[in-house]
């Protein structure tokens, strides 16, 4: 049996977690030993962010090793929830795909979620790129996506450019 592990960093927003009732999410298939840790200095809140990243391939596969994925600020020097909120469902998501043997999901550059992931990707393998953010919300990423013609607040536009990439309701298709 394959076992896998999605690093997930949510700033922040861990703060939630301890609300989830923990004998709940124990009740879950396959969280039965499920638990929350808080590497933010030993429980006390203090933020030290971005002093590393994993180095990752497109699908959020750790190089170099056979079951890690990584997501959050861990894979790319993401700002904010829903960067890690996307890359957390995808980094799980595979690991689900690799215990099964299925080909791993790479999200095609055609969305703005497959081309965030692939670009903080690319610039991590430079040192100007290593010194920048990326988010959704603003800097240069933001940016881009207005250049690149991925930035739509209109759902529809989404919804079709999704469909056409066959990729409608991905992360809710049951992988057998």
């Amino acid at each position: 049996m394959v076992k896998c592990c999605t690093l997930v960093h949510l700033a922040h927003a861990k703060l939630m977690t301890t609300y989830y009732p923990l004998h709940k999410l124990r009740k879950i298939k396959g969280l039965e030993k499920a638990k929350y840790v808080d590497p933010y200095a030993g429980s006390k809140g203090n933020s030290i962010r971005y002093l590393s990243v994993a180095p990752r391939t497109n699908d959020l596969k750790v190089n170099g090793v056979d079951n890690l994925f990584c997501a959050g600020e861990k894979s790319g020097l993401f700002v904010g929830h829903t960067e890690a909120i996307v890359t957390g469902s995808l980094a799980g998501h595979n690991a689900v795909r690799l215990s099964m043997g299925m080909h791993l999901l790479i999200l095609p550059s055609s969305l703005a979620i497959g081309d965030i992931i692939s670009y903080a990707n690319e610039k991590s393998t430079t040192r100007e790129g290593r010194k920048q953010r990326f988010t959704f919300a603003g800097s240069d990423y933001f940016k881009r996506m207005k250049e690149l013609g991925l930035y739509t607040t209109d759902k529809s536009e989404i919804l079709n450019r999704i469909k056409k990439l066959n990729l409608n309701d991905i992360f809710a298709q049951k992988l057998l």
